[in-house]
């Protein structure tokens, strides 16, 4: 049994599914299910239940996750002592797309500025892949919007930010000071793919209260202003994020916060459940919590 199976295991547990698990992992389809049926081999019993829609855990794989999850995390944990020992540690983090440019200081130019002896490595991923980012080794710490996997921990609450509908500024919403469910009523929704929690929130309100509508699209930041600007289409976003993007001609209205309480996003610093930060990654959790709301 190699770590490495043990990794993939816990992605296709994860996802339930060979085309989205392969994806995440940066692996082929194939790759991934031989490597799987190997492990399956050699344990003498299935993982999953192959289906039309994707796979299933078996009742053996329920018993095991947990096992595995701790591995992955011990795992973590011996390659950051090693790093120390070595004295070459190199403190990597991740984050969601445009996080750094949304933040009104450079909470890495500033932290060296600190911290001259640190090293830091940054990369941005889509949220959905800050999980396996984390668990694979390939970040110590990410910034990541909630709501958390259940095998991350939050050591920090950075800040808590309203959701907006997005319009082109001719929109016949864009004058409104706040809009509520209500008027999603025969809307055409853009759906900013990062955003997918608060696009699932929405949409279960909206439809809970028989509001019609249709979905168009799901995009990334890259496209989601463009295909916004001069269209009927709505969509969902932050005001912070906005600024790594700055595109005229749409317009920012809040939600009713009184209506809708639950339609904030927050962004948590995030490590592994069974992780035990080292000394590095503590200094830096401690900047973060010094810095917060930002």
């Amino acid at each position: 049994m190699e770590l490495r199976q043990i990794q993939y295991f816990i992605q296709l547990y994860k996802d339930l599914n060979i085309t989205k698990a392969s994806k995440n992992l940066y692996i082929s389809q194939q790759g991934l299910s031989k490597s799987i049926s190997r492990l399956e081999e050699e344990l003498g019993f299935l993982l999953f239940e192959r289906n039309a829609f994707g796979v299933t855990p078996t009742e053996a794989a329920n018993t095991l996750y947990p096992h595995f999850s701790k591995i992955a995390g011990s795992y973590h944990n011996l390659l950051t002592t090693v790093d120390s020992i070595r004295h070459n540690r190199v403190l990597k983090i991740a984050a969601y797309h445009g996080f750094a440019s949304s933040c009104d200081v450079n909470l890495f130019s500033e932290y060296k500025q600190l911290h001259p002896e640190a090293h830091l490595h940054y990369e941005e991923a889509s949220n959905n892949n800050l999980l396996f980012h984390l668990l694979c080794q390939k970040a110590d710490l990410a910034f990541m919007l909630a709501p958390l996997p259940k095998d991350l921990v939050s050591v920090a609450c950075l800040r808590k930010e309203p959701v907006y509908l997005v319009v082109d500024e001719r929109h016949p919403l864009a004058s409104r000071t706040f809009v509520t469910i209500d008027d999603l009523y025969d809307q055409y929704l853009l759906l900013l793919d990062i955003m997918e929690d608060f696009n699932s929130l929405i949409i279960q309100k909206a439809t809970a209260e028989g509001i019609s509508h249709q979905v168009y699209d799901t995009v990334g930041m890259e496209e989601f202003f463009h295909l916004l600007h001069a269209s009927s289409l709505a969509g969902f976003s932050s005001r912070l994020m906005y600024r790594y993007f700055l595109f005229p001609g749409v317009r920012f209205i809040p939600f009713s916060m009184d209506i809708h309480p639950d339609l904030m996003m927050e962004t948590h610093l995030a490590i592994p459940k069974h992780c035990v930060p080292d000394e590095e990654m503590q200094r830096y959790i401690d900047y973060i919590l010094e810095r917060k709301h930002l």
